[in-house]
């Protein structure tokens, strides 16, 4: 009876705000005539030199899948999520501009109530906070000092760097400079990168609650050139290295990393287009030497039909070994790319959240738009590990099995205005012979999420 309660609560309480967010954007933010217009620009740009922005996002999340053991304590949770940013960017001149951002995103665990702390990451802290400077130093360059976001190429291997707490941030300390080489159709960037796991280590966030963003400190540098071969093609190269100091954390990492990667982009016909990625890597980590291989690649056919639909294959390979240190690090891409429950809990099983190694990812995806404002997006993926790492069938894994699973995963995503839209996704694993008997319970996800951007 609790259950069913609490999932109720949760449902009356996002059809609630969902109504709340939906009546705002039919009262501000019509598509055909929009009284309050001039107000709100007026507002969102009160001088020329300073622009003001903000977003809220309500989520509630329901997921059977703490360690795939249905009479596990806490198997099945309950959450809602809140998260806030507002943000300014100030104009100091023609060429120079100075970013800010706040982010708060509460999270109250509504399931399981034995959970110590059932109200977490309630803390303010600055997720955006640099100076931009355009044509820096004369040169057709931009470069960007400070709390950033970086996103580069696929985004497999850059995109997040604060894994740890989820989809609340994920910017990197950096400092970062983009040469525009035009003639030759090509842009360079160089990055160096100074991160912390704690939270307060450059910026203390007010009501600071010691959340760490990652298991360890992490030092690095990223050269990356991406070069436009034609309209429809395009080729980068990257070189990334790592250093991982482990602040004794147990799950924390120790050593040196060397990234090289290639990806190549580009249209075969008007209906085809391919991404390949290749990435060997080098390095210590722990102590022990790491030699490894990763690769991204898909194929994608376009009806270019009414309801645009799309028919994506592909195939990733992040290598393993019976040595869990020895896997495939996927340095600052981890984050939930194309599962939130397999990639975020249910890996943890033989490794950390979000880091994905020691796989074979064979994914199919269909994406349709039947109506303007609504996308539709259906995937299957069969996953195998590329070793396994289980000591003797320990920690709910099997003694020989590589079959990891398959995965299913639906999402509906609804624009009902410029500022206002929101989604409903789901995902079902059902695990195979890499799971030992005591860990192979169907799990399940799902997620509401609505979003108003100002």
């Amino acid at each position: 009876m609790q259950k069913k309660v609490s999932i109720a609560r949760c449902i009356y309480m996002a059809a609630s705000l969902s109504l709340c967010l939906i009546r705002v954007a039919q009262a501000t933010c019509k598509r055909d005539y929009d009284p309050y217009n001039g107000q709100v620009l007026q507002l969102k740009n009160p001088t020329p030199w300073l622009e003001l922005g903000a977003d809220f996002r309500f989520r509630v999340v329901y997921d059977e899948a703490r360690k795939m053991d249905k009479n596990a304590t806490g198997h099945d949770r309950i959450n809602t999520r809140y998260r806030a940013r507002a943000k300014g960017r100030v104009k100091l001149s023609e060429e120079l501009d100075f970013n800010i951002r706040l982010v708060t995103e509460p999270r109250y665990y509504h399931r399981p109530p034995s959970l110590d702390k059932q109200l977490i990451y309630h803390e303010l802290l600055f997720d955006q906070f640099n100076l931009v400077w355009r044509n820096a130093l004369g040169l057709p360059m931009t470069a960007t000092v400070g709390r950033q976001e970086i996103k580069l190429g696929s985004s497999w291997l850059i995109l997040d760097g604060t894994p740890l707490d989820g989809g609340r941030t994920n910017f990197f300390n950096a400092i970062r400079a983009t040469y525009d080489l035009k003639e030759w159709n090509t842009s360079v960037d160089l990055i160096w990168i100074e991160n912390h796991g704690d939270s307060a280590k450059w910026l203390k966030p007010f009501n600071d609650r010691d959340f760490d963003l990652a298991e360890q400190d992490e030092r690095g540098a990223i050269i990356y050139l991406s070069k436009k071969r034609s309209k429809d093609s395009r080729l980068d190269g990257y070189f990334i290295y790592k250093q991982d100091h482990n602040r004794r954390v147990s799950s924390g990492y120790q050593g040196e990393i060397y990234t090289f990667g290639a990806m190549l982009e580009g249209r075969l016909n008007e209906n085809w287009t391919y991404c390949f990625e290749v990435a060997p890597q080098f390095g210590h980590k722990n102590g022990k030497e790491l030699n490894a291989f990763g690769s991204n690649n898909q194929l994608t056919y376009d009806f270019k039909d009414e309801r645009k639909n799309k028919i994506t294959v592909g195939y990733e390979y992040l290598s393993g070994d019976d040595d869990p240190d020895k896997n495939f690090d996927r340095v600052w891409g981890r984050v939930d790319t194309w599962s939130v429950l397999y990639q975020g809990t249910i890996d943890s099983l033989d490794g950390r959240a979000y880091d994905n190694s020691n796989l074979h990812r064979i994914h199919f995806l269909w994406m349709t738009e039947p109506t303007e404002n609504i996308v539709i997006k259906a995937a299957y993926n069969l996953l195998f590990a590329d070793e396994n790492t289980s000591a003797g069938g320990t920690c709910g894994l099997s003694k020989s099995g590589c079959f990891r699973g398959q995965l299913l995963r639906a999402q509906i995503e609804h624009k009902i205005s410029k500022s206002l839209s929101h989604r409903v996704e789901g995902e079902l694993f059902m695990p195979g012979n890499f799971y030992s008997d005591a860990r192979n319970d169907v799990a399940v996800f799902a997620r509401y999420g609505i979003v108003y951007t100002w």
